[in-house]
């Protein structure tokens, strides 16, 4: 080891230690502007000024991904101020009457489980969540101030670092490229066709809830994040809202939304709709890779787990890179 590299290794340490608590923020905004990189090229047809096609792209960046979540946040905070435990119990209360319709062990353990004592616990476990709300809306704010920044200079710079990363990595100019573009196409394919069926699902969940006098806007958000889940997330919006019209007596409403929940969101926009979804994106893109949906839904449970609300992002995102080496080294 000769002298240059010595120093390299200490201050690139150094380096590490001081941008440390803002490596998350810079890998998303990295991974992003990855994903966004073929809006780029195509856009900057259109737009020579490289700064306003850098901002406008983070524009659009930042009101698709974090418009969205920064209003859930704060609806969503100021929601569970406002809840009371005799309200709590009332539609606990009303939702026994379905018991009636169980197998007489299950209904009795469900039951002995909601009694008052339960209910209270339940409460004042609930409680403390608004300030731990509060603290964490303004972690993320912060968070999501600096990915928009670092995302900016990563869309306006991006084509100079990767000629930068092509003279310093030992590897072919083209081969570089094709493992870049790969990459790209990949992670696209997943975070479009992913983001546009939860819109779909969102809009649709919205506009039912909507009509029963409920937020369009909060409600077409909180589902398009519980669509992230398969199979069971549909299900963890509409039940307790069905239940919610059935504790304040409106039972068409808690029926309506039962049923169109399950045939219009589940089986017709969940089964039909986002194939069509995911093969317009691959066709927009140019992609022919095959995606499985239980492997993005294994990705983003896994990065919710290791990284929280962000892993949303990350994890599909870091399943979308592997898989992209993974297909690079068939063409080599």
């Amino acid at each position: 080891m000769n002298f240059f590299t010595f120093l390299t290794l200490i201050i690139g340490y150094f380096v590490y230690l001081t941008y440390r608590p803002y490596l998350l923020d810079i890998a998303i905004a990295s991974l992003m502007a990855i994903a966004f990189s073929k809006i780029e090229i195509k856009l900057s047809e259109k737009i020579k000024n490289r700064y306003l096609l850098a901002s406008f792209i983070t524009l659009v960046f930042a009101l698709l991904i974090f418009g969205p979540l920064l209003y859930f946040i704060i609806v969503a905070g100021k929601f569970i101020t406002h809840i009371n435990i005799e309200d709590i119990k009332i539609v606990i209360l009303k939702a026994q009457n379905l018991l009636t319709y169980l197998p007489n062990e299950i209904a009795g353990y469900i039951k002995n489980w909601l009694t008052d004592d339960n209910i209270q616990k339940i409460y004042q476990s609930i409680m403390p969540i608004v300030g731990t709300l509060t603290a964490k809306s303004a972690v993320f704010i912060k968070d999501a101030f600096l990915i928009v920044v670092f995302f900016f200079f990563a869309i306006l710079y991006g084509k100079d670092i990767l000629l930068y990363v092509k003279k310093v990595i030992p590897l072919e100019d083209d081969k570089l490229e094709k493992l870049y573009f790969t990459t790209s196409e990949v992670m696209s394919v997943v975070f479009y066709s992913t983001v546009f069926t939860a819109l779909l699902e969102g809009a649709l969940f919205g506009f039912i809830v909507s009509l029963y006098g409920l937020n369009f806007f909060f409600f077409a958000v909180m589902y398009a994040f519980a669509s992230l889940i398969p199979v069971v997330g549909g299900l963890i919006m509409w039940a307790p809202v069905s239940l919610y019209f059935y504790a304040n007596g409106n039972i068409q409403a808690a029926i309506v939304i039962i049923v169109y929940s399950i045939v219009i969101i589940s089986i017709i926009a969940d089964t039909f709709i986002k194939p069509l979804i995911i093969a317009w994106v691959k066709k927009f893109f140019g992609n022919d890779i095959e995606f499985n949906s239980l492997l993005i839904f294994f990705a983003i449970v896994a990065g919710l787990s290791s990284f929280g609300l962000w892993g949303i992002i990350i994890g599909p995102a870091i399943t979308a890179l592997f898989i992209s080496v993974l297909k690079y080294y068939e063409k080599i």
